[in-house]
């Protein structure tokens, strides 16, 4: 394909346009033709206008990556995929059928259950697993092993595809492994007919009516070890703002508005310096221990909002997921309103930056202590993300992996300084990198690297001949 033709795989977010990145927006202005399913292509309609758009139905995943792929030939082209296209998205086939997998540009977005999470108050302090429960592309034996192995955890564990007409008793089996323990339902997040609310496992397992409300655009978030649940409010003057990895173009529409509108943002210097001019807003640094800082930021949010005014606090990536976002809606708890507004998180920078390695069921840790998760998750075939490892850790958290997975470690992506390695797992000990903060990512069942890509298989291959 001709250099200056560009192939981007975007994320749009859940639905909704505030949940769309600037960087999503743009990639899609630029392009000369738009490839999607569509459903999503009707998600972004104000964007289309004068564009080549290339629109197909369900199941015809590969039809439309081939597609996207003979467009080089003739201009610049995005491939759009719902949520993050490293969540059950378009990366990794995108990746496996590009002639160039170096020159593909993955546009990371928000993902559903993050969004779920912060418009509930739901917060993952500690780990978080992810699993679709369709077993079209994943044998069934594999899903439940990933199941019972989260279960045995004690992670809290985000339940993508739970339950279609022809498919019920996936979900039931999933809810009887977690056991007895509060389940969020959240359907159509960030669209018109959005549907939230709480429950428990043993509700849904009993009651077939509630369980008829759940479908193919439904997650199920059960909640586990380390979560957090808040009392949130879509219309609030404190907002707890997710700033996205560092590049401003990863903030939201959503969080460009917050923030032009405050009349305070308060937040790490880093964060502050990300916003720059984008708002006129007083801009509030403090110093001290995490409590302490988060406690100060607070309370003099909940002065300026008892004084009508409108103020933002800033987290780094995802306030829903390892970030001092849920100090401030334990502050809040029955004193004022607080909304929460989602963010692209660490994990889907790292993963972008990286390639595909994702694609599959995935888990997140928060700082590990002990290879045993690491090494239970991944040998199960999961995703598994790491974050703030120390480089002398790396040996025992990866010893026992399979020395030919590939594996990333990343520091500071999307920010100044950027490091990044994808290697081997055997190749990344052998490198014996020293720092900290890094994040560690295991890719995926299934993947290789090319190019210095990682490429996942999605397992289209086991529907389609490509």
């Amino acid at each position: 394909m001709p250099s200056e033709h560009k192939f981007k795989i975007v994320g749009i977010g859940p639905g909704e346009r505030g949940l769309r990145t600037i960087a999503a927006e743009q990639a899609i202005l630029e392009s000369d033709f738009v490839v999607g399913y569509r459903p999503y292509l009707r998600m972004i309609c104000d964007l289309l206008d004068g564009k080549n758009v290339v629109a197909s139905g369900m199941g015809k995943e590969v039809d439309r990556v081939r597609a996207a792929v003979s467009l080089l030939e003739e201009g610049s082209t995005a491939l759009v995929s719902s949520g993050d296209p490293n969540v059950y998205g378009m990366a990794g086939l995108g990746l496996e059928l590009a002639p160039n997998p170096a020159e593909v540009e993955i546009v990371p977005g928000v993902t559903s259950f993050s969004a779920a999470a912060c418009r509930s108050g739901l917060a993952f302090r500690q780990c978080v697993a992810v699993i679709s429960l369709s077993d079209l592309l994943t044998p069934w034996r594999e899903i439940e092993s990933r199941l019972k192995i989260a279960a045995e955890l004690q992670m809290p564990v985000a339940l993508y595809n739970p339950r279609s007409k022809r498919r019920d008793w996936q979900l039931i089996r999933a809810l009887d492994i977690s056991g007895m323990r509060d389940a969020l339902v959240a359907k159509n997040v960030g669209r018109e007919d959005q549907e939230i609310f709480w429950t428990t496992t043993q509700k849904l397992i009993e009651d077939e009516s509630l369980r008829e409300r759940i479908d193919m655009t439904t997650l199920v978030i059960i909640t586990g070890k380390g979560t957090f649940n808040g009392e949130v409010s879509p219309l609030a003057n404190v907002n707890v703002v997710g700033s996205g990895p560092g590049e401003r173009t990863q903030l939201t529409l959503e969080a460009v508005s917050i923030l032009k509108s405050s009349t305070k943002i308060f937040g790490a210097e880093r964060y502050l310096d990300l916003i720059g001019d984008l708002s006129v807003g007083e801009k509030v640094a403090h110093s001290g221990p995490c409590a302490k800082k988060m406690t100060a930021r607070f309370c003099e949010a909940w002065a300026a909002a008892k004084a009508g005014q409108k103020t933002a606090i800033l987290t780094g990536g995802d306030p829903s997921i390892f970030s001092s976002g849920w100090r401030i809606m334990d502050q809040a708890r029955g004193i004022v309103p607080v909304h929460v507004s989602a963010g692209v998180s660490a994990f889907s920078s790292v993963a972008a930056r990286a390639g595909a390695p994702l694609v599959n069921d995935f888990a997140l840790l928060s700082e590990p202590k002990d290879s045993t998760a690491v090494s239970l998750l991944a040998g199960s075939g999961f995703g598994v993300v790491a974050y703030n490892v120390k480089g002398h850790e790396l040996a025992p958290l990866l010893r026992e992996i399979d020395p030919d997975r590939p594996c990333v470690l990343a520091r500071d992506v999307m920010r100044d300084g950027e490091t990044m390695m994808t290697l081997t797992a055997e190749d990344l000990m052998a490198a014996r990198p020293s720092g900290f903060r890094f994040t560690l990512l295991i890719a995926s069942a299934n993947s290789h690297i090319k190019d210095g890509r990682i490429i996942t298989k999605r397992g289209y291959e086991t529907k389609y001949s490509y």
